[in-house]
């Protein structure tokens, strides 16, 4: 009987030729000739090239025919393999009009492509691609070499059947709280002591903050991506802290951060699920994180590299427990989504550009010192050099100022002008009234040049007026000019150089007059200003201020003050010898040719009528034209527009990014954020 059936079986395969019959070793598709003419000859290389590859680099041969006529399947695969396979390991992949079969040789292909991964992740690969034989028939090899390569590691066969990493952890690797590995050290980067140390310091951060954090080092990625690969890991390998694994041992969306390292190309990801999402921004990542252990990373320095990632997980974790994550976000507020805080982010983005001083909002109900946080952000956290930071609490709410702009901006009177526009809103719960009330404050103080302090003895037009006269001056010159007013000062002299002294002029060269009812005294600051404002001429400008003061007419004073200021940073020393030289050389360049037509004139007698020089008739107009000298002529309209959209920064009157992370999901279909890229 197995005598008949064999010759059955060559029959068929007479009756039923196929393209690559005739092949030289190293075949690996097999199509009938109805199916191959989907295939050029070009993609037939190219699939069978990969195949090679695979079976080259793990040692497993994958193999597809696609025989339609074909009845008796299982039995085919069976004779094909004896007569084609040359793999101690390989897959048989066959289809016939009506089903498909997989065939596993060897203890390999058995393990780590059993009937599971076949069915599932490797026939979800190949039907995923419709209406493309060659693509299709890539998906399933590329399918078979991630399923091989992540046995080859102790990842799940083919991230999908749930089983875990390594069944042989070494004893000395500390354990997530859900009992997974802290370090898996796959590229053995690490002495089993510096493994030790790091797995111990992996789990007592992430049992402090309640939030796995993981490290996973690989000799290659196969076919996959790092992002795809650290994503994989974590959910089929069942990181994520307070998760529950399903019955595969796959997790979705539990707690943690995976930060993984390829060697082969020297890919790096770091992977965020969960809370961790939340904790580890994409700002937090790319600006803090990725700093912090890069550099050592780029030198080869792998223990101290993973040390430093130890390192400023915990602090990112800290600091979005405390109640605020680590971000890009000037106005954050805990509960609030991205949607929710961007207009307000966009606000103080166009304020920054224009201004230079970033305006903070923070609030989260959980933390019990808003000082210490406000005063710890500023330290640590905050990115604008000169700010204005607000934290509200749970216990109440802190203001501060950092940098010298922010400081002269935001005296202890302006603070406390802050402090009673939103206290109101905070003591009825009203966080969104305190952030408008708040924002509106500290743009309305900022954008006031607030150069002309004058006790409120000025219209507000005519101060406004003084302060846009001198913002000109210094933007157009680089000397900042302050007009002090205390009609009950002593002596403005102690009025002008104490107000200098006192940390309120940020300005490196600046001019500050004082005045008070009966006169004036000027205090300079800065190498320039000196040189412009010389003895002489601060004399002649305190006298044309002091004309005014006795009357009480301030807003004369501070005009004289201006006029008087700008005659002298305008004024420029006369050079006589250049003059004199000008002169000389325009009388020779210039009587030369001048005496030259003078004496191709001829000469008359003097008339008393111009019209006496005119002879009768001697000119008679025939012909007149208008006569253009182009072909086209045009009218444009030039608009100058005077609101500035502010210049330091990228990003305009806008930013183009507003914190938070970005997200993706994965093949388990989890949801996870992070970054990837090169060390």
């Amino acid at each position: 009987m197995k005598r008949l059936f064999s010759v059955l079986l060559i029959a068929l395969l007479m009756v039923f030729p196929v393209l690559s019959a005739q092949a030289e070793d190293g075949q690996y598709v097999y199509l009938d000739e109805e199916l191959g003419v989907l295939f050029t000859s070009d993609e037939l290389n190219a699939l069978n090239a990969r195949a090679a590859e695979i079976a080259e680099t793990r040692g497993v041969g994958v193999y597809y025919f696609n025989y339609g006529a074909v009845e008796d399947l299982p039995s085919y695969i069976e004779e094909f393999a004896a007569k084609h396979v040359v793999e101690d390991n390989a897959l048989v992949f066959g289809l016939n009009a009506d089903y498909y079969y997989f065939l596993q040789i060897g203890p390999i292909a058995e393990e780590a492509l059993n009937d599971d991964v076949c069915n599932g992740p490797i026939m979800d690969a190949y039907r995923s691609v419709t209406g493309d034989a060659p693509r299709k028939l890539m998906a399933y090899l590329n399918a078979a070499d991630d399923a091989i390569q992540a046995h080859e590691i102790g990842e799940t066969a083919a991230t999908a059947t749930g089983e875990k990493d390594a069944e042989s952890v070494p004893e000395y690797i500390a354990l997530t709280a859900g009992g997974k590995p802290t370090l898996v050290d796959h590229a053995k980067l690490l002495t089993d002591s510096q493994a030790e140390a790091l797995s111990k310091r992996l789990q007592t951060i992430g049992d402090a903050y309640r939030c796995d954090v993981v490290i996973v080092t690989v000799p290659s990625l196969g076919s996959k991506t790092s992002e795809a690969y650290a994503d994989d890991y974590f959910d089929y390998n069942g990181y994520g802290y307070g998760a529950t694994p399903d019955a595969n041992g796959t997790t979705i969306n539990g707690d943690g951060v995976l930060l993984l390292l390829s060697m082969e190309d020297r890919d790096f990801a770091i992977s965020t699920s969960g809370y961790g999402i939340s904790a580890f921004t994409d700002y937090g990542i790319q600006n803090y994180l990725e700093s912090e252990f890069l550099p050592y990373l780029r030198d080869n320095d792998y223990n101290g590299g993973f040390s430093a990632f130890a390192n400023a997980c915990e602090f990112l974790l800290k600091t979005a427990r405390e109640g605020v994550p680590y971000d890009y976000r000037r106005v954050y507020v805990d509960g609030w989504t991205d949607s929710q805080l961007l207009s307000y982010n966009d606000r103080a983005e166009s304020v920054a550009n224009q201004y230079d001083v970033g305006i903070y909002f923070l609030e989260n109900l959980a933390l019990t010192d808003a000082g210490a946080f406000c005063t710890d952000f500023i330290k640590n956290r905050a990115f604008d050099y000169n700010a204005i930071v607000l934290v509200h609490g749970a216990n109440g709410f802190s203001i501060r100022a950092a940098g010298a702009v922010a400081n002269a901006k935001f005296t202890n009177e302006m603070l406390n002008a802050v402090a009673d526009a939103v206290e109101p809103y905070f003591n009825a719960n009203d966080t969104r009234s305190a952030l408008t009330a708040y924002m509106d404050k500290c743009i309305a103080i900022v954008s006031d040049y607030g150069h002309v302090i004058a006790n409120g003895v000025l219209s507000d037009e005519a101060r406004s007026s003084g302060n846009l006269r001198l913002k000109q001056l210094f933007e157009e010159h680089g000397i900042a000019l302050y007009f002090l007013y205390d009609a009950q000062a002593a002596d403005p002299q102690t009025l002008a150089t104490e107000f200098l002294s006192g940390g309120t002029v940020y300005e490196e060269n600046a001019v500050v007059l004082g005045a008070n009812a009966s006169g004036s005294a000027v205090s300079v600051k800065g190498d320039y200003a000196k040189e412009k404002f010389t003895e002489k001429r601060i004399k002649k400008l305190r006298k044309e201020v002091d004309a005014y003061l006795p009357e009480g007419n301030v807003e004369g004073a501070v005009n004289a003050f201006a006029e008087r200021s700008e005659k002298i940073l305008t004024w420029r020393p006369v050079n006589w010898l250049t003059l004199a030289i000008s002169v000389i050389a325009g009388l020779l360049f210039g009587s030369v040719p001048a005496n030259g037509l003078k004496r191709q004139l001829t000469s008359v007698s003097k008339q008393t009528n111009a019209e006496r020089y005119m002879e009768p008739a001697s000119f008679v107009m025939t012909q007149n034209a208008n006569i253009l000298l182009g072909t086209k002529t045009s009218r444009s309209v030039h608009v100058v527009r005077t609101e500035s959209s502010g210049g330091g920064r990228s990003g305009g009157g806008g930013s183009s990014f507003h914190g938070g992370s970005s997200t993706h999901t994965s093949s388990s279909g989890g949801t996870h954020g992070g970054h990837s890229g090169k060390f």
